[in-house]
């Protein structure tokens, strides 16, 4: 092998190596992160689907008693991964106004949806806000989505 061949391979290997090191770093740090969101699916799931299924099956008490024990374990998850569960928060204290409305407590009402917009702040990278009605038309959705299944 000629200087030059040789040259040209060493340079290629150290190349290779770096470009090689670095994609392959930032795909184990991409599936170690999902692998952290993934552990607070199920819990967050179940407790999004009992809130869900109280909410359209039982009344206003145990409706408010499932969509709190969802906030309170969002809430509590949240402390360990801030980013994570934003958006859940949004629509579990949405449901939360949306059960209070059906319960004629407007004050109870008005607190969640403040909740919900704070949160919503919080998790959005845009600066418009959501009304009222745009929050509970999503929950909507997403519930008769969840039913459709």
């Amino acid at each position: 092998m000629t200087r030059a061949v040789k040259i040209t391979f060493l340079v290629a290997a150290a190349l290779g190596l770096g470009v090689g090191s670095y994609w392959g770093y930032s795909e184990a740090d991409e599936v170690s992160a999902s692998l952290d969101s993934t552990q607070y699916f199920v819990p967050t799931k179940i407790a999004a689907d009992f809130a869900r299924l109280q909410f359209a099956h039982s009344d206003t008490d145990h409706a408010r008693q499932a969509v709190m024990l969802q906030i309170r374990l969002l809430e509590q998850l949240e402390m360990a991964d801030k980013d994570y569960h934003a958006k859940d928060l949004v629509f579990a204290y949405t449901r939360l106004a949306m059960i209070e409305a059906a319960a004629g407590q407007a004050d109870a009402e008005k607190s969640a949806l403040a909740q919900a917009r704070t949160h919503y702040a919080r998790a959005s990278t845009r600066d418009e806000e959501m009304t009222d009605d745009q929050l509970e038309s999503i929950v909507k959705r997403l519930d008769h989505a969840a039913e459709s299944l």
